[in-house]
C-alpha cells in the first residue's frame, strides 16, 4: 500500500468522526452510479473506483472551525486498484488527523517529530503564511492506496482553522470536489457564536481556480437543496444534493467551494472576551470611528511580461481605487521595469485635479524591460519617509505601499534575501507593505515575506483570475484604517502567556484576535486595557471582565477537538490559543536570521504541535500499523448501491423545473424517453419516427394476466413482462373494471442472467446477489452491464449494456379513490440494443413503420389541431402497419404522468388487427416466463431453466 501525503499539513479527527468511521450504513453496501446522461461512459466508469459517500462536517465555535471530511470508495473492478483521495483545505488550516479504513483494517495517523534533514513527503509548503497574512487560496491533501478487488475503503481527514474577518464578514469555505457523482453527498456546517449571529449567507458554489467555472452570471443565493436553520446564537446549514441535482450542477460531479459568510453582533467597544478553563480569547473589532488619513504609494510593475490583459485590468482597478481616496489622503504612483518611473517627486493631496492627472499617468505607462523590485520599493519608501519628515503632520496617519508585480527580480538587486533586508531597514517599522502577485511566474515567497516583515498582507492572483477585481477587493480591506499603534494589556499576574499584543494598524472590517493561557489560580475579575491612536486622539479603553460569567453551557462544552491519549477533549479556546501560538512562532522562525534563534523557535513549534496534534513544517504524519475494525465491512460480491439523501425532483425537457407535489414528479431530462409506452388502464402508445406517426390502443385484460411487453430473449437476451391488477370502474364509466400494471418484470440473459421485479413500493434485483431497493429513496445501483436508478416516488430507470433503456413510472396516490390503485407505467427510452426479431405487445413495433393510406374527408395537415365534438362521429382513417390495414381515429392522449399531451391514431378495437395474433398469445405463464410466442421462435426452456429456477 502506498501512502502519499503531499502539499498537506494535517487534519483533526474528532471523536464523532471516529464513530462515523465505525458505522458503515446502507450506503456502504451499495454502489452509486451515474445518472442516465453518463451512460455512454459506462465502460470507462466501470473501471473507475466508485465514491459512495462524500461528507463534510464543520463545527464553528466562536470563529474557530473544526472540520472533518469523510470519503468512502468502492473498488468495483475485478483487480486491485490504486485509489487517490484529494482534498483542498484552506492554507491557514492545520491538519490534525487522518485515518484510512481498508476492508477490515484501520490505519490511524500520528503526529511525530520531523528530523531536520528528513525527506518526509509532507511538504513545508503548507501553512507558508502566518498571522493575518494568509492567502485566500488552498493547499491540497493527497493520499493514495491500493484497494483490493470488490473491497471498500474510507478516508477521514480533519483540520482546524481560525476564521479571519475581512470586509466585515467571516468566511468559511469547504472544497466540494468529489470528481464524480456521489450517492451520498452532504456538507453540514454548525455555527455557534455566543455574542449572536448576524448577516449569515450561503453563497452560490464557486470555483476560482478553473477558467470560466466561477460563480455563473445570475447565480444568487445558496446552491439547490441547501437548508438553513438559524436562531440568535446558533445556525445549522446543510447541503445535500441528490445525484440528479449534482448532475444539474456539473455533469461529472460538483467542482466548487461551498462558502458561508457571517458576522457577529458587537456591543462592547473593548471587544468580545471569553474565558474558559484557564484560557482566554479576545476579539477586538471596534467600529464607528473616524478613519485615519492614508499616505499611500501605488507601485505598478510595467515590465514586458505585463503586456496585454494583466496591465489593462490593473490600470482599470487603480483608476477605481484612486476614485475611492479620501480628501485627507495623500498619494503617488510609481511604474517600474528596469527603470523606475515616478509620477511626482512627492506625495500629492487628493484633489479632483490630482486624481485626474494620476489616472492619465497610469494609462500612459507602457510595458517594457525587466523587473527591478528592489529599486521600486526603495523609491516608494523614500517618498513616504520624505513626506512624513518634511511635513509637520498634526493628524496621525498611516503610511502604506500597495505593490503589484507579475514576476521575479531580474534587474538591479536580484538576491531575495538582500531585497527583504534592504526593505525592512528602509521602512524602520513605520511603513506597511501590501503585495499582490499576478500569474504563475511571480515570486510568491518573496512577496509574502516583504508583507510579513512590514506589517502588511499578501495576495496571489492566479493566471486565470481577474487581476483587477482581486486588486480592488484587496484594497477594500485596507482602504479604511481606524486605529494605529494598538497595544493590548492584561494583568501579568493573571496571564501566563499571550499571543501578540502589539499591532501597527487596525482596518475597518477586520479583527484583532489575541489568545492567552492563564495562571492556575482562581480570580473573579479579568482586567483588559487597550491603548491606540485615532486621528488626533489617543484612545484608552478599559474593562473588568467577570470570569464566572464566561463559563459556557452544556451545549458547547463537548467541543469537537481531537481526543488525545484517552483524555478529555480540550476546549475550543485552548485549541485557538495553541493554533495562534504555533502560527506566531512559525512567523518568527521565518523572519529570524539567527540560526540559534531559529533552532529555539523550531523546538517550541515542534513541542506545541506534537501536544496539540498539528501537522506543521516541523512535524510529520505517519500511519500506525493497522488494527482490526470492530464491525468489519460486508462483502459486496460485485453488487452494491448507495441510497441518495432525499427525493429526486426531475423534469421533462423544456418543462418547468420547480418541484411539484410529492406524488407527481416529472421525469429525468438526462435520457430521452420515447412515446412508445404502456401506462394507465393500460393505454398503449407506439411511436413510428420515420413516418412521424403515433398509434395508440387499449388492451382490456383481466386482473392477474401477465402481458409480454418486450420479447427478445433469443437475441439481445431481454424480456419484459407486466402483471395486471384490477379495480372497480369509476362511477358512470363505460368499463366494468379497470386494470393497471402492479408489477413489471425485466429478465436479462447476457452477459449474465439477472432479474428485476419492480412494484410501486420496491425493486428486487437478483443478479447473483439479491438486493431489495425501496422506491421511496433515491438509489443508483449497477452490476455486470446492468444499471438501475431509482428516483424516489417518481421512476425507475433500467439500462442494459448502455444500448437498452426502460423507464418505469411510479404512480402513487395519497388518498386513493376506490377505483384508483398504485401502479406502474412502462416507457422504452432506448431500443438500439434490441434486435429486429424483437416481439411483444410493444416490441413488435420497434423496428417497423406505418403510414396512412386512407384519410377522412376532413383530414388535412392541421387535423391534429382540430377538435371533434363528442356528439359527432369521429372520422375514421385507415392505417397500414406490417402489411395489415387497421381502422383508426384521431385522438389525444396524455403520457408521462400527464406531463405531455400527444396526438395519436387510435385503434378502438382493442388492437384486434394491429398486433400479431390475438391477445391470449401475449399472456405469460408466470412473471419470469421467457417462452417464445406465436410460433415465431423455437422454445429455449432448456436455456432459461425450469420455472422454479427462474423465480425470484
Amino acid at each position: 500500500m502506498l501512502l502519499l501525503l503531499g502539499l498537506c499539513l494535517g487534519l483533526p479527527l474528532f471523536s464523532e468522526s471516529q464513530e462515523e468511521a465505525r458505522s458503515w450504513d446502507d450506503a456502504s453496501e451499495q454502489v452509486a452510479l451515474r445518472v442516465p446522461r453518463q451512460l455512454r461512459l459506462l465502460q470507462r466508469l466501470k473501471a473507475k473506483p466508485l465514491m459512495t459517500e462524500f461528507s463534510v462536517k464543520s463545527t464553528i465555535i466562536s470563529r474557530y472551525a473544526f472540520t472533518t471530511v469523510s470519503c468512502r470508495v468502492l473498488n468495483r473492478a475485478s483487480e486491485d486498484q490504486d485509489v487517490e483521495f484529494q482534498m483542498q483545505i484552506p492554507a491557514a488550516a492545520f491538519i490534525t488527523n487522518f485515518t484510512m479504513l481498508i476492508g477490515d483494517k484501520v490505519y490511524q495517523s500520528e503526529i511525530t517529530e520531523k528530523e531536520k534533514k528528513s525527506h518526509d513527503r509532507i511538504k513545508e509548503k503548507r501553512n507558508k503564511t502566518t498571522d493575518n497574512n494568509e492567502e485566500t487560496e488552498t493547499d491540497t491533501f493527497k493520499a493514495s492506496l491500493v484497494i483490493p478487488s470488490k473491497d471498500k475503503a474510507a478516508f477521514l481527514l480533519s483540520y482546524e482553522e481560525l476564521l479571519q474577518r475581512r470586509l466585515g464578514k467571516y468566511e468559511h469555505s469547504i472544497s466540494v470536489r468529489p470528481q464524480q457523482l456521489v450517492g451520498r453527498l452532504t456538507v453540514e456546517v454548525n455555527v455557534l457564536e455566543r455574542s449572536g449571529i448576524s448577516a449569515l449567507e450561503v453563497l452560490p458554489l464557486h470555483n476560482s481556480r478553473k477558467k470560466g467555472s466561477g460563480i455563473a452570471e445570475g447565480d444568487v443565493g445558496p446552491p439547490p437543496s441547501t437548508v438553513i436553520n438559524q436562531n440568535e446564537t446558533f445556525a445549522k446549514v446543510i447541503f445535500k444534493p441528490t445525484v440528479v441535482q449534482q448532475a444539474k450542477i456539473a455533469q461529472n460531479g460538483i467542482l466548487g467551494d461551498f462558502i458561508i459568510r457571517y458576522d457577529v453582533k458587537r456591543e462592547q467597544t473593548i471587544g468580545d472576551i471569553q474565558v474558559l478553563n484557564g484560557y482566554f480569547v479576545h476579539y477586538f473589532a471596534p467600529k464607528d470611528l473616524p478613519p485615519l488619513p492614508k499616505n499611500v504609494v501605488f507601485v505598478l510593475d510595467i515590465s514586458a511580461s505585463m503586456v496585454g490583459t494583466k496591465l489593462q485590468q490593473t490600470r482599470e482597478a487603480l483608476v477605481t481605487i484612486l476614485n475611492d481616496l479620501r480628501p485627507q489622503d495623500h498619494f503617488n504612483i510609481i511604474g517600474f521595469s528596469n527603470r523606475i518611473k515616478v509620477w511626482k517627486d512627492r506625495l500629492l493631496p487628493v484633489t479632483p485635479d490630482s486624481i485626474r492627472n494620476g489616472k492619465l499617468y497610469i494609462y500612459h505607462l507602457s510595458p517594457t524591460g525587466g523587473t527591478d523590485i528592489n529599486g521600486a520599493l526603495q523609491m516608494a519608501i523614500k517618498l513616504l519617509n520624505n513626506y512624513v519628515a518634511q511635513n509637520d503632520i498634526e493628524d496621525r496617519s498611516v503610511s502604506l505601499i500597495v505593490f503589484l508585480t507579475d514576476g521575479k527580480p531580474t534587474f538591479g538587486e536580484t538576491n531575495t534575501l538582500k531585497i527583504i533586508s534592504n526593505t525592512k531597514e528602509a521602512t524602520g517599522g513605520q511603513i506597511c507593505i501590501f503585495t499582490i502577485g499576478i500569474g504563475n511566474d511571480v515570486d510568491v515567497k518573496l512577496l509574502e515575506k516583504l508583507s510579513l516583515e512590514n506589517c502588511g498582507l499578501s495576495r496571489h492572483v492566479h493566471e486565470e483570475e481577474k487581476a483587477g477585481e482581486q486588486l480592488i477587493g484587496f484594497y477594500d480591506e485596507i482602504r479604511t484604517p481606524l486605529l494605529s499603534d494598538i497595544r493590548v494589556d492584561y494583568p501579568p499576574d493573571v496571564v501566563e502567556h499571550a499571543t501578540k499584543t502589539l499591532f501597527p494598524n487596525y482596518f475597518n472590517g477586520s479583527e484583532i484576535v489575541i489568545a492567552g493561557k492563564m495562571v492556575d489560580r482562581k480570580f473573579d475579575q479579568f482586567h483588559v486595557e487597550v491603548t491606540a491612536s485615532n486621528s488626533k486622539k489617543f484612545v484608552i479603553l478599559k474593562k473588568d471582565i467577570p470570569v464566572e460569567s464566561q463559563k459556557l453551557g452544556n451545549d458547547v462544552t463537548a467541543t469537537p477537538g481531537p481526543a488525545r491519549d484517552g483524555r478529555e477533549d480540550p476546549n475550543h479556546v485552548e485549541r485557538l490559543w495553541s493554533y495562534l501560538t504555533v502560527k506566531e512562532l512559525l512567523s518568527s522562525w521565518r523572519q529570524s536570521s539567527s540560526e540559534q534563534e531559529k533552532e529555539q523557535l523550531r523546538q517550541k513549534v515542534q513541542a506545541l504541535a506534537l501536544n496539540y496534534h498539528f501537522l506543521t513544517p516541523f512535524t510529520a504524519m505517519k500511519l500506525k500499523k493497522p488494527g482490526p475494525r470492530t464491525d468489519g465491512l460486508e462483502d459486496t460480491r460485485g453488487m452494491s448501491a448507495a441510497t441518495g439523501p432525499e427525493t429526486v425532483v426531475q423534469s421533462l425537457p423544456g418543462a418547468d423545473t420547480q418541484p411539484g407535489p410529492a406524488l407527481k414528479k416529472p421525469y429525468s431530462p438526462r435520457i430521452k424517453i420515447s412515446k412508445t409506452s404502456v401506462d394507465g388502464d393500460p393505454h398503449f402508445v407506439v411511436d413510428f419516427p420515420l413516418s412521424k406517426l403515433t398509434v395508440c390502443f387499449n388492451i382490456d385484460g383481466e386482473p392477474g394476466d401477465i402481458l409480454r411487453l418486450v420479447s427478445d430473449h433469443l437475441d439481445s437476451g431481454v424480456t419484459v413482462n407486466g402483471e395486471l391488477i384490477g379495480s372497480p370502474a369509476p362511477p358512470n364509466g363505460h368499463k366494468k373494471q379497470r386494470t393497471y400494471f402492479r408489477t413489471i418484470t425485466i429478465l436479462i440473459n447476457r452477459p449474465e442472467r439477472s432479474y428485476l421485479e419492480i412494484t410501486p413500493n420496491r425493486v428486487i434485483l437478483d443478479g447473483g446477489d439479491r438486493l431489495v431497493l425501496p422506491c421511496n429513496q433515491s438509489v443508483v445501483v449497477g452490476s455486470r452491464g446492468l444499471e438501475v436508478s431509482v428516483s424516489a416516488n417518481a421512476n425507475v430507470t433500467v439500462t442494459i449494456q448502455g444500448t437498452i433503456a426502460f423507464v418505469i413510472l411510479i404512480h402513487l396516490y395519497k388518498k386513493p379513490a376506490p377505483f384508483q390503485r398504485n401502479h406502474l407505467g412502462f416507457y422504452i427510452a432506448n431500443s438500439k440494443g434490441l434486435s429486429d426479431n424483437c416481439h411483444g405487445l410493444l416490441g413488435q413495433f420497434l423496428n417497423q413503420d406505418a403510414k396512412l393510406i386512407e384519410t377522412p374527408a376532413v383530414h388535412s395537415k392541421n387535423l391534429s389541431n382540430q377538435s371533434f365534438p363528442q356528439t359527432e362521429e369521429i372520422p375514421e382513417a385507415i392505417l397500414k402497419v406490417k402489411g395489415r390495414q387497421v381502422p383508426v381515429v384521431w385522438k389525444q392522449r396524455k403520457i408521462y404522468n400527464g406531463q405531455e399531451q400527444i396526438d395519436c391514431w387510435f385503434d378502438r378495437n382493442n388492437a384486434a388487427k394491429l398486433i400479431d395474433g390475438v391477445y391470449k398469445n401475449y399472456l405469460a405463464s408466470h412473471p419470469f416466463d421467457t417462452e417464445s410466442i406465436l410460433g415465431l421462435r423455437r422454445s429455449r426452456r432448456a436455456e432459461t431453466g425450469s420455472l422454479h429456477e427462474e423465480s425470484v
